[in-house]
């Protein structure tokens, strides 16, 4: 699996190889090539024929905290915290902010769910896969066995140096020797790798998990990464929606 480069006029975005054969949803991950930092969302809008006022995203706070989006709501866009979102209206866009976090995409199949995280170490560390299939589950009843989920693009396990302080925080909460990587005397942290056990963990059956295995750090000509460009200001966003 990996991922699979898309262009809309001179504008390059990404989808995740498998996950893209679902037609009742369409699901991106931008770039840098094309797209305005000042004005992100309106490219996407224009990408998506949707208006900007359905496209749906928060103050990212590193947490766990998931919005339920229904039709009852009527959320300020971008004023609200949390890191995740659940949705069953058509033609909402969930958008979540990148630049080395991990996106994590949830699509239930059966009763037409969308949901979207940001995972960085902590959000990872703290499951907020799991919280959204939890909430997937207790708001909307879905079925375990028809969520199908996707592992964005972010920094990997070849470039994602850590502390030994986060270090130490892994190793109380996993026992998979996997997660963590030694090599020439620096340790490395797999946010893939615990997010796809998060996932598990959860209930999703693997042939049902997507992943882009595509480093943010690595991929400087197409995308930014924070770490590798020394904390960039600019961002890709993530975003997912029920086609209408």
């Amino acid at each position: 699996m990996g991922v699979t480069k898309k262009f809309y006029d001179n504008t390059l975005y990404f989808e995740i190889e498998g996950f893209n054969r679902y037609n009742n949803i369409c699901h991106l991950f931008s770039s840098r090539i094309g797209w305005d930092q000042k004005n992100i969302f309106n490219d996407l809008s224009k990408l998506l024929n949707i208006p900007d006022e359905k496209i749906y995203r928060a103050k990212q706070v590193h947490g766990k905290d998931v919005i339920i989006l229904d039709q009852q709501d009527n959320k300020t866009i971008g004023q609200e915290e949390a890191d995740g979102f659940i949705t069953n209206i058509k033609g909402l866009v969930l958008c979540t902010y990148h630049a080395d976090c991990v996106p994590i995409y949830f699509y239930d199949k059966e009763k037409d769910i969308i949901g979207l995280a940001h995972a960085g170490w902590k959000g990872t560390l703290n499951k907020i896969a799991g919280v959204i299939i939890d909430n997937m589950v207790k708001s909307y009843q879905s079925n375990l066995n028809n969520i199908v989920v996707a592992i964005g693009p972010s920094i990997g396990p070849c470039c994602y140096e850590i502390g030994e302080d986060v270090e130490k925080l892994f190793k109380s909460k996993y026992n998979n020797s996997e997660i963590i990587v030694q090599k020439n005397g620096k340790t490395y942290l797999d946010l893939w790798k615990v997010n796809y056990i998060n996932l598990l963990d959860a209930g999703i059956k693997d042939e049902n998990i997507y992943k882009s295995n595509f480093c943010t750090a690595c991929n400087l000509d197409t995308l930014y990464s924070y770490r590798k460009e020394k904390g960039t200001k600019n961002r890709m966003i993530a975003a997912i929606t029920l086609k209408e």
